[in-house]
């Protein structure tokens, strides 16, 4: 619709009743992508074969904004995740406010009416995405560290993601099929940890020893006895000492309370003890006990000990009148208290051996070695959001030499059980030794089926207390986890001797240390939408001729409705007093667009010249919306003018006005 009336003011305006839009007022707040300026140690590039999980912008027409001197920026419709609304923002030719002239600038922002009060911040990790058709991968850039939003600050997001020259050249891939390109983003509303764990281990006892005298050795009856201390004995021994050496053990009490994936680290030393006291040849027989205890009444320990042939030996002293004498000396034992409080935990008689010690088991972090333009490492100051385990015993498992890892109890994340999984002196089969490694291992239980792959995001965490932050390691990519690789992660995080090292500060308050986890599943962006522009037009031009000029009355006319491309416009409206003649193209009033929804026109405005000399014609280029439905000028072409005859424009009584669409764009939006 054209429509026409007086003003006294110039260039293309809004209707000033219905106000401006604000997504893309050129002259809008000045947003900046951080107070500092990303640097390339927050700022992480990569490339990606998962799409975006949290919104997917895709153009038919990005040179058309390109070409807009009034397009500024484009944004997209506002998309929930984690409480809040956001929405994506592209400068197709960089934001110039915060040094991004020449680059495509990507930002987020979130819709502050979503925040509970002024005082809240919202914490979000955001990884940008740009799709590169030559390789079927994504361009990604995020920052290692996470994004605090507020009231004050409702924009984060990158100026400088890709030159616009790299990004417009065919060759490069971002733009293809002529004018076609795609972006997205993931967002990422951490909340505060709820599951940690704090492992603790004692070294000083007041009474260490325990000891049992056996009176009538020779005489016992039964394969198996067992001590109010927990010392078993079997004089004929077990397993492979059976009928050959007497086998001793330490036994976990059968009463202990033991959760289902509790587990207890002991340290200690079984003894024989050699009654002759100043025998020379023969002494006390020790053998260590450096392990994991998890199901009340099993235990661990030696089918051989000692031989018959050297228990029945009287010249050796280990039986003297028919008595035999065993100790254990507790050197450690562990203790892991858990975050929340499990209730009704008890042993499960199913569980059998725990397979999380078995240091055979052989475990790569992936089929191909994780290299360094993978692995990012950064500091962040916000803890993990998945798991946090604290240990004020570190030393003792660097010490032990069964210990080769330590595991968490498992945790939930999108309906999968995971543990954190710790090296303390790294996954020698993992190319990890003299490193810490961390892992991330999956219940595959939790998998639904054999062909079920869950792909995840990982980021591991380790404190350093002299930062008071948490230096992370993360890929860039996606991990694939299934029934045939349950586990990934990284074989050298750090240095043991550099984590050691009290100065570093990872390794605080005499033994302490803490690690942690992010496990993010990111599904496929449901929300998306499709910006295009038609340019071509079968009919481009609409005129609508207007008779008896000078006798119109009324101060507003409008023409009637036309089409093209899609949209109605109603042809203009007549203000009849002033000293200018102006001119709008309003959307049809019973054009239904949604809240958010905006449509680009790139048309010239036209008063035709009807004796074949200059027209006078102004450029629109502009954005419509519910809120701002028309666009136009004010001051097209004076009075002075229009009613001289010898101009041309006012003949016979009769206005000539003209619109010629060059580009008009449609959205469409996914669901």
């Amino acid at each position: 619709m054209l429509c026409f009336c007086q003003t006294e003011k110039n260039g293309a305006q809004p209707n000033s009743i219905l106000g401006e839009a604000h997504y893309l007022n050129k002259d809008d707040l000045e947003i900046y992508s951080r107070d500092y300026k990303g640097s390339p140690s927050n700022l992480v590039t990569g490339m990606r074969d998962r799409p975006p999980m949290s919104y997917s912008l895709r153009m038919e027409s990005f040179n058309t904004l390109l070409q807009s001197n009034e397009t500024e920026r484009y944004e997209s419709r506002p998309f929930p995740v984690g409480g809040y609304n956001w929405s994506l923002i592209v400068y197709p030719n960089g934001n110039r406010q915060d040094s991004g002239s020449g680059f495509i600038s990507l930002y987020l922002a979130i819709d502050n009416s979503t925040l509970v009060s002024s005082h809240q911040e919202v914490f979000a990790d955001l990884r940008f995405y740009v799709f590169k058709r030559t390789e079927r991968n994504f361009f990604t850039v995020q920052d290692t560290d996470v994004w605090r939003y507020n009231i004050f600050k409702t924009m984060w997001g990158f100026p400088r993601v890709l030159p616009l020259d790299t990004f417009r050249n065919p060759s490069n891939g971002y733009l293809f099929n002529g004018d076609n390109c795609e972006f997205g983003v993931d967002v990422t509303v951490h909340s505060p940890f709820e599951s940690s764990e704090l492992f603790t281990v004692a070294r000083n006892f007041p009474n260490p020893r325990f000891t049992w005298t056996i009176q009538r050795f020779s005489t016992l009856v039964g394969d198996t006895h067992l001590s109010n201390t927990n010392i078993q004995v079997n004089p004929r021994g077990r397993s492979t000492g059976a009928g050959r050496a007497m086998s001793m053990y330490l036994i976990l009490n059968a009463n202990e309370k033991v959760r289902p994936n509790e587990k207890i680290y002991v340290r200690a030393r079984l003894r024989v003890i050699n009654q002759r006291i100043f025998s020379l040849l023969w002494t006390t027989i020790e053998r260590p006990i450096d392990h994991w205890f998890t199901t009340p009444g099993l235990g661990w320990g030696y089918d051989e000990f000692i031989s018959l042939d050297d228990l029945r030996d009287f010249w050796k002293g280990y039986v003297m009148g028919d008595v035999l004498i065993v100790e254990v000396e507790m050197e450690a034992i562990s203790s892991t208290k858990y975050f929340p409080k499990e209730n009704g935990a008890g042993p499960n008689p199913n569980l059998g051996e725990a397979n999380y010690e078995d240091k055979y088991q052989e475990i790569s972090s992936r089929d191909y070695k994780v290299s360094a333009s993978n692995a990012v490492k950064g500091l962040r100051d916000r803890p993990p959001s998945s798991y946090i385990l604290k240990m004020e015993s570190f030393n003792t498992l660097l010490k032990s030499n069964y210990a080769e890892r330590y595991e968490s109890r498992p945790f939930a994340v999108c309906g999968y059980n995971w543990t954190l999984v710790v090296y303390p002196n790294g996954n020698k089969k993992d190319s990890g030794s003299g490193y810490l490694s961390l892992y991330v291992a999956i219940d595959n239980s939790t998998l639904v089926g054999a062909q079920q792959e869950v792909l995840a995001d990982l980021r591991f965490y380790i404190f350093n207390n002299n930062e008071r932050k948490y230096f992370t390691i993360q890929d860039t990519t996606v991990w694939r986890f299934n029934v045939f690789k349950t586990m990934w992660g990284f074989s050298q995080v750090l240095p043991v001797d550099t984590f050691k090292d009290p100065k570093n500060g990872y390794l605080y308050d005499g033994d302490h240390c803490e690690f942690g986890v992010d496990v993010i599943i990111p599904s496929i962006a449901e929300n998306s939408e499709l910006f295009s522009a038609t340019e071509k037009f079968y009919n481009p031009t609409f005129t609508w001729t207007i008779r008896g000029f000078s006798t119109l009355l009324k101060d507003m006319y409008s023409s009637d409705v036309f089409t093209i491309g899609g949209r109605m416009y109603p042809n203009g409206r007549g203000e009849g007093e002033g000293k200018f003649l102006s001119m709008f193209l309003k959307l049809n009033g019973e054009e239904k667009l949604r809240p958010y929804e905006k449509v680009y026109v790139r048309a010239k405005l036209r008063v035709l010249n009807q004796s074949k000399l200059n027209n006078v014609q102004n450029q629109l280029d502009s954005w419509f919306s519910r809120a701002v439905p028309s666009w136009g000028f004010r001051k097209l072409i004076s009075f002075d003018d229009l009613r001289d005859s010898s101009k041309g424009f006012l003949v016979n009584d009769m206005l000539m006005v003209q619109v010629e669409m060059e580009a008009v764009s449609s959205t469409k939006y996914f669901p």
